[in-house]
């Protein structure tokens, strides 16, 4: 149950309201702080502000600050005019209805910038996609534009030394003539032997190869080869199936020398432990590995004022048969002997799911299960849900009055401290 934050101060101007709220260093949560227009609301275990605003403010300009000690708000009035005061005068019941509203709207505005940003994102990525295509595209435009300039160089040149070739060619003559021109009016003619010029044309004779040479044949290698065209490879060996057993261990690490004496040591203390307590499954005989005998012996042990050795006992006997709303249920008033109220109200829950379908057979069941967890409740501070709760035990059993005492005084409670839960 949350702490009332009352002890806040403020201080306004024409434009602007000044709230402080202390904080208590070293005894206080992370704030989790939640504004509106309207409403704002500071939560820092145990501790909870809440002000429902007397005009509305521009929250998006507005600022807030948190230090060690305290929380300053700043908050922007959307009209410059003083305020007569800081809250406005509203019943418990319009302020709930007024907090849900601003949850609603909230929640709304919440979804809606989520889907806003959603599509803004999807924009984005094809956005990103679409620049990176152009991108992509132009890079391989300038790719092949470079190739092709590359390309047409290369055949160009390729032309050029082709035509080069063919004049060449042209130059010599039949005759075995060329004819050099050394200067523009004075031709220089030399004379070249036609068998020269011949055997510039003519391919030179082939070299005649050699004799291929006998390969020498080595006895090592003949007595190898044999040895692998007998030789016998051995069977494959068959499959089988090995099965490998451990020495059952009560701890997850490996068995070591070292630790041993620690180990009996620590395994002696647990079953000292467990016998104390009055039930040790390990110790049951085959013909107790019943439930409803686990169920009759926590039952026994619960009568004896031995609770541990009761919630032992019904555990079991869970473990054995999780069907038995009785154990849920008897272990659940054993939880609530011990102060255990959060495992007691789970426990009772369980039980009421097993009781089905409602009939006239397990009335009295549930309607115990109903009112053990409406007690349960109480104790955790719902003050509001254990008298739901009580009433609806009530309704099963009208005539039990320690039902209807327990709902008296619950609601004498929930007058005296309204916002219990």
């Amino acid at each position: 149950m949350p702490i009332i934050v009352n002890d806040f101060t403020w201080t306004q101007t024409e434009t602007t309201v000044h709230i402080r709220i202390p904080l208590n260093p070293g005894k206080h949560d992370k704030v989790d702080l939640f504004t509106t227009d309207s409403y704002i609301k500071a939560h820092f275990k145990p501790f909870l502000f809440e002000v429902f605003l007397r005009y509305d403010v521009n929250i998006s300009k507005s600022k807030c600050i948190i230090n060690d000690d305290e929380i300053t708000l700043d908050l922007i009035k959307n009209n410059e005019e003083l305020w007569d005061s800081l809250e406005k005068n509203l019943s418990k019941e319009e302020k709930k209805v007024l907090r849900d509203e601003v949850y609603k709207k909230s929640q709304e505005r919440a979804k809606e910038d989520a889907e806003n940003r959603s599509i803004k994102k999807s924009q984005l990525d094809r956005f990103t996609v679409q620049r990176a295509m152009d991108l992509d595209t132009k890079q391989h435009a300038l790719m092949d534009s470079r190739r092709d300039h590359e390309r047409y160089q290369a055949m160009n040149a390729l032309e050029e030394w082709r035509q080069q070739t063919n004049k060449n060619d042209y130059d010599v003559s039949e005759s075995g003539v060329k004819i050099t021109e050394l200067s523009e009016n004075e031709p220089v003619k030399v004379k070249i032997s036609t068998e020269k010029a011949q055997s510039k044309v003519r391919p030179q004779a082939t070299t005649p190869r050699a004799p291929l040479k006998t390969p020498v044949k080595s006895e090592f290698v003949e007595k190898k080869k044999k040895e692998a065209a007998t030789r016998v490879l051995p069977k494959l060996r068959q499959t089988a199936h090995l099965e490998i057993t451990h020495t059952p261990r009560s701890f997850p690490t490996p068995s070591r020398e070292s630790t041993a004496e620690e180990e009996q040591t620590w395994l002696k203390n647990i079953t000292m432990a467990r016998r104390a307590t009055g039930f040790v499954s390990e110790d049951l005989r085959p013909e107790e590995q019943d439930p409803q005998w686990c169920k009759e012996k926590g039952d026994e042990f619960f009568r004896n004022g031995n609770f541990l050795g009761a919630i032992s006992a019904y555990t079991h006997g869970i473990k054995l048969s999780a069907k038995l709303p009785s154990l849920y249920s008897n272990r659940a008033a054993t939880h609530f002997a011990l102060g255990n109220f959060n495992k007691c109200v789970n426990d009772c829950s369980t039980a009421l799911d097993l009781l089905k379908p409602a009939c006239e057979g397990n009335r009295q069941s549930r309607a115990r299960c109903i009112a053990r967890r409406a007690a349960a409740l109480a104790r955790l501070g719902y003050l509001n849900k254990a008298i739901v709760e009580m009433k609806a035990a009530s309704r099963l059993i009208p005539d039990d009055q320690k039902i209807k005492k327990d709902i008296y005084d619950m609601e004498r409670a929930w007058e005296q401290n309204p916002d219990s839960d």
